[in-house]
């Protein structure tokens, strides 16, 4: 997708799969660059462009160049800033063209393109060694073209980074050049001919005879590479990030790509190895999405929330089991479920292995039987298993039954229980992580779970059955005392209360067909009749409830509310 000139500035995440790590940059005049459990941009700089005699010219991935010379070693000699002896494009010269999986920047003589490969993920526990360390390797492309062919002067290609803090250069002869920093936890490499780099101030890069000064000490730091008039050269960059030993805390875990890789050296020397592969990857979800019956915008949408997911994902080793963590974007609560279930269709289509890790990580882990009470009442009738908020948050995993998020005794607000969405969540789920891979064994291994789930689901509306709607009617005991809140409290008092909600009844009525469908593969004939019953009085509920005045059905189903959610429409897009 080419974009407009005045639509091509903005931040886009280049993430390896399961490293919880980012290559950010697009955006002009703002920080970026790589980052490693951050949950935001980095805070650095991007230096991409050509060097002609003494004049540098960048694209703008930067929002300021300190001179860290003066400010630490040299205040009578040097300027403040080396912006005056930069030329930064502007977004008048530079094309983007965003795709699936690579992010391509172009100028008349510069093509930089950023790569983040990805595909079917393979499940770990039955692919082999070789398929596995491929699948975790913590490492995104960048790669640079100067095309100097109508040139008469050498020009050099330039990349590199700054503000990252100081580096440990490495190098191979005749296999790669790079640089490790953050304590040997991120870096990047190239297999290119290349100059490596180190200064306080891009602007020296090079000294009028050609030569360079190389200061340990220099916070920017990257490769040159010479292309002579009538070339046009590459330069193949591998950017890693790396973690050694446990990463997590309540659940302690390393992460999954230890198991195949010793340090980011041994990351970044594979990664450039196998290119190749990585880049065919890359080039087969581009060329997925581009032929896609969609519109420009909506490939865009699906493009930019496929960088962005990656970013905040986690692969960890839990004692030689996989176990799949999703980061909720800079809160970093893990596998937040109102979100896992939004992002259930695309894991069921590129990696389902961790759809049913995640469902059976909450059952075990992360599941809780409670009492429910109708409101305005403080007699508690049984209620029933659900599951909590999320796991935990900033690699700190939660007690086993609680989330990080959820607090007793507040009345529908912010951090209130979600105990009645968190079940729906999971049944939904459930259906369709069996519907769609056909796992038996996992539904006859959760059977119990299932059954529990519908009976709790009816508890929650009425504990008497003769006044039973289809919808949730009592509050959690683990409100204690409060009121139980919807994913969307935040955007809409409407949508703060989870009791009679449009947007948790349409839910509640998928999670019934579910509910059917998953009895029905197990033989439970009288228990799937049952939930076709349920959901059918949760439908004749909710169209019950239009109003003609209106020309809508109101948010909640009480207090004459009148709000309008577009929420409500969430439910539907779980039947078949």
């Amino acid at each position: 997708m080419r974009l407009p000139t005045e639509k091509n500035s903005f931040h886009a995440q280049h993430s390896a799969v399961g490293a919880h790590s980012s290559f950010t940059l697009g955006m002009h005049g703002a920080p970026g660059g790589l980052a490693l459990e951050k949950g935001q941009p980095a805070d650095g700089a991007v230096y991409v462009g050509t060097i002609v005699n003494d004049q540098i010219t960048v694209l703008p991935f930067f929002e300021h160049m300190n001179n860290s010379e003066i400010a630490r070693f040299d205040h009578q000699n040097q300027p403040e800033t080396c912006h005056d002896a930069l030329t930064v494009l502007e977004a008048k010269d530079i094309t983007r063209d965003y795709r699936f999986a690579s992010d391509h920047f172009i100028t008349d003589d510069i093509h930089f393109e950023v790569i983040s490969p990805f595909g079917d993920l393979p499940d770990p526990s039955t692919a082999d060694q070789a398929t596995n360390k491929r699948a975790a390797c913590p490492v995104v492309f960048a790669k640079l073209t100067v095309d100097n062919r109508q040139g008469k002067q050498t020009k050099t290609a330039l990349f590199a980074l700054g503000e990252h803090g100081c580096p440990m250069p490495i190098h191979e002869p005749g296999k790669f050049t790079g640089f490790l920093f953050g304590n040997g936890n991120l870096g990047f490499a190239t297999d290119a001919l290349v100059e490596p780099l180190q200064t306080f101030d891009l602007s020296k890069a090079k000294k009028p005879d050609g030569t360079q000064l190389v200061p340990r000490f220099g916070g920017s730091y990257g490769f040159m590479m010479a292309v002579a008039p009538g070339e046009c050269r590459e330069m193949h960059i591998s950017l890693g990030t790396f973690r050694s030993g446990t990463a997590t805390l309540g659940l302690e875990m390393p992460y999954w790509y230890t198991r195949f890789f010793t340090n980011l050296r041994d990351v970044l020397e594979y990664a450039l190895e196998h290119k190749d592969w990585y880049y065919q990857q890359a080039a087969q979800r581009d060329t997925e999405l581009e032929a896609a019956t969609l519109s420009d915008a909506q490939k865009f949408l699906i493009a930019h929330a496929s960088h962005s997911y990656y970013g905040s994902t986690q692969w960890f080793d839990d004692s030689g089991k996989p176990f799949w963590n999703v980061n909720e974007g800079e809160y970093r609560m893990h596998n937040t479920f109102d979100l896992t279930v939004d992002m259930l269709f695309y894991e069921m289509r590129y990696s389902p292995w961790t759809v049913k890790n995640v469902l059976e990580t909450f059952i075990q882990r992360y599941s809780y039987y409670d009492e429910v009470r109708l409101p305005n009442s403080d007699t508690t009738y049984p209620g029933g298993i659900s599951f909590t908020h999320d796991q935990g948050n900033h690699n700190n995993f939660s007690p086993e039954g609680y989330s990080s998020y959820e607090i007793s005794g507040i009345d529908r607000r912010c951090f209130s229980y979600m105990t009645h969405e968190q079940l729906v969540n999971w049944i939904c789920c459930t259906g369709v992580y069996v519907c769609q891979s056909q796992d038996r064994a996992f539904l006859t291994r959760h059977l119990k779970t299932v059954k529990d789930s519908y009976t709790s689901m009816l508890n929650r509306d009425h504990p008497d059955p003769t006044q039973r709607t289809g919808v949730m009617g009592c509050e959690s005991s683990r409100c204690n005392g409060g009121g139980e809140i919807t994913t969307y409290d935040s955007l809409d008092s409407s949508l703060g209360q989870a009791r009679n909600n449009l947007y948790l009844a349409v839910k509640s009525w998928a999670a019934y067909l579910a509910l059917a469908e998953l009895f029905r593969q197990t033989d439970e004939t009288v228990l799937a009749q049952q939930a076709t019953a349920s959901a059918k009085l949760c439908a004749a509920t909710v169209m019950s409830k239009w109003d003609d005045v209106l020309g809508y059905i109101p948010a909640v189903f009480e207090d004459d509310n009148q709000s309008a959610i577009i929420p409500a429409i969430e439910g539907l897009v779980f039947p078949k």
